[in-house]
């Protein structure tokens, strides 16, 4: 996609300071998506796509008693520890700078849950919306959102052979599945360093939890929330939002850019990987960044307002 098309989705910024719009529009922000090939996300799917504006228009933000991200185990994931657990809830607090909250294992009784054999493996399979269902009947009253963490297969639909999570934007509850990220359906798990597994789990968490917040898929550049149909075509995905989609997520919570930057970055380096923090660091420090004195606030996109 050219540039012109990605600008456009990002939308009017005569309102905005000079350095954020730098830093918005900078290259190293920037990573153009490749034309999809046969089987991915965009060639099976025809998604329009979701600029700010439209974004603006359709969401809410949250009111000042409904800024809490819960985390939710559903059953028993003997894939995450207390200690994984703890270490997700500070990735998901410095990307969508919100408190988070690690909630007590939900156990459903397996009754409640319609199940099917998967259809690609013939394993057991539990359909997200039941999940979703109960998720929202615990839902606290100051949660901005639910996102339930499971080591269910899931459904999504009976047509759908499986999904990595399923989310309602209307209600702020969703779950993701950790299954697909081990045997039998992931060959390379055995041998897979505990880092890349803790961002798989970052991957899907902060895209579902992106979608609860109202952001679509993103079509324009490589994003986290660009859309995935299989595991290797979500690994792929970045673990940054792109330009139009890390501008809709402050238009909503109004956090300040270069104190998110420097949260991740400070993550990254307490989990030893250096591809990512040196990727924060170089939007902490581009030219934007260090032109702005001092720390520029949210809610500064008065461009639809």
């Amino acid at each position: 996609m050219d540039r012109s098309a990605w600008l456009e989705a990002l939308g009017p910024m005569r309102h905005t300071p000079e350095p954020i719009r730098a830093m918005l529009a900078s290259d190293g922000a920037v990573e153009t998506l490749p034309d999809p090939q046969p089987q991915e996300w965009l060639a099976i799917h025809e998604e329009r796509g979701q600029t700010c504006e439209e974004f603006v228009r359709t969401a809410a933000r949250p009111p000042a008693g409904e800024r809490t991200i819960y985390l939710q185990p559903v059953d028993e994931v003997a894939e995450l520890s207390d200690a994984c657990l703890s270490t997700l809830a500070g990735f998901v607090s410095a990307f969508f700078q919100l408190d988070v909250r690690v909630r007590p294992p939900l156990l459903l009784d397996p009754a409640s849950l319609v199940s099917r054999a998967a259809p690609d493996t013939g394993t057991p399979q539990v359909y997200a919306g039941d999940i979703l269902a109960r998720l929202f009947a615990d839902k606290p009253a100051d949660a901005f959102c639910v996102l339930g963490i499971t080591a269910h297969d899931l459904f999504p639909h009976p047509i759908v052979s499986f999904a990595f999570g399923e989310a309602s934007a209307a209600c702020r509850v969703g779950v993701v599945s950790v299954a697909r990220y081990g045997p039998p359906f992931c060959e390379d798990a055995p041998g897979l360093h505990p880092g890349e597994m803790r961002k798989r789990c970052c991957r899907v968490i902060a895209h579902e939890i992106g979608h609860m917040a109202g952001i679509g898929h993103c079509i324009y550049l490589r994003c986290l929330m660009n859309g995935s149909s299989s595991l290797a075509e979500s690994d792929r995905r970045p673990l940054h939002l792109c330009p139009i989609d890390l501008r809709k997520l402050q238009w909503l919570v109004g956090f300040d850019f270069a104190e998110r930057y420097a949260r991740l970055q400070q993550f990254w380096r307490e989990a030893d990987d250096a591809g990512e923090a040196a990727w924060v660091a170089g939007r902490l420090h581009d030219d934007g960044a260090q032109r702005h004195a001092r720390p520029v606030r949210g809610g500064l996109f008065r461009e639809w307002v």
